[in-house]
C-alpha cells in the first residue's frame, strides 16, 4: 500500500477537526476512564453496541502507562472498520515511531463484541500484536480503555468516530 503525503494531511486535518470534538468527550469520558482502570467500572444497562457504530472512521491517540525517561511518546492513529452481523474488519494507519520509516499499518484481528465491550488484537505487518480493550460511549462516538502488549507495556487508549456531518 502506498500512502502519500497528501492523504496523510488530510487524515491530520481530520484528527484536528475531531479533537476539538473529542475534547468535550475526553472530559465526559475521563471519570468513566479512571473508574475502568481502577477497575471500579459499573456495568451499564444496554443491549450492546449497533454495527453501524463501528463501521466508519475513527481517529484516535494511545499512551503508555509508568513513564519513564525511555517511554516513547503517546501516538496517533485513524482506524477505518466496518461491522456486520457476522464479523468486523479493520485497518489502522499510525506514524511511525521510527524516523526512518513514515507510518505503520495494522489489522484488526480477532474481534469480540460483548455488550458495550469490543475487544480486538492490533497486528502489524511486522508480526506484532497488541491487545485493545475498549468501551462504547454510544451518544459521544467514543471507544475507550487500554492496550497491552504480552510481557511488555501497556496504555490508555481513546478514539472517536468522524463522519462527514462534522466537516458540515
Amino acid at each position: 500500500m502506498v500512502l502519500n503525503k497528501s492523504s496523510i494531511k488530510l487524515a491530520f486535518l481530520g484528527y484536528l477537526l475531531l479533537m476539538c470534538g473529542l475534547a468535550t468527550a475526553a472530559d465526559s469520558n475521563k471519570d468513566k476512564l479512571k473508574q475502568m482502570l481502577d477497575g471500579n467500572s459499573k456495568p451499564q444497562a444496554s443491549s450492546g453496541i449497533p454495527d453501524d457504530f463501528l463501521t466508519g472512521h475513527w481517529i484516535g491517540m494511545y499512551d503508555y502507562d509508568n513513564r519513564t525517561a525511555d517511554t516513547p511518546p503517546a501516538n496517533t492513529f485513524t482506524m477505518v472498520m466496518e461491522k456486520t452481523p457476522q464479523s468486523v474488519a479493520g485497518i489502522i494507519l499510525e506514524p511511525d515511531l521510527n524516523p526512518q520509516f513514515y507510518a505503520q499499518i495494522a489489522e484488526v484481528i480477532n474481534p469480540k463484541v460483548n455488550g458495550k465491550k469490543f475487544t480486538f488484537t492490533k497486528k502489524y505487518n511486522s508480526g506484532t500484536t497488541i491487545e485493545y480493550s475498549l468501551e462504547a460511549d454510544l451518544p459521544s462516538r467514543v471507544l475507550y480503555g487500554t492496550w497491552s502488549i504480552k510481557n511488555g507495556p501497556s496504555g490508555i487508549v481513546q478514539m472517536g468516530k468522524i463522519e462527514a456531518k462534522d466537516f458540515q
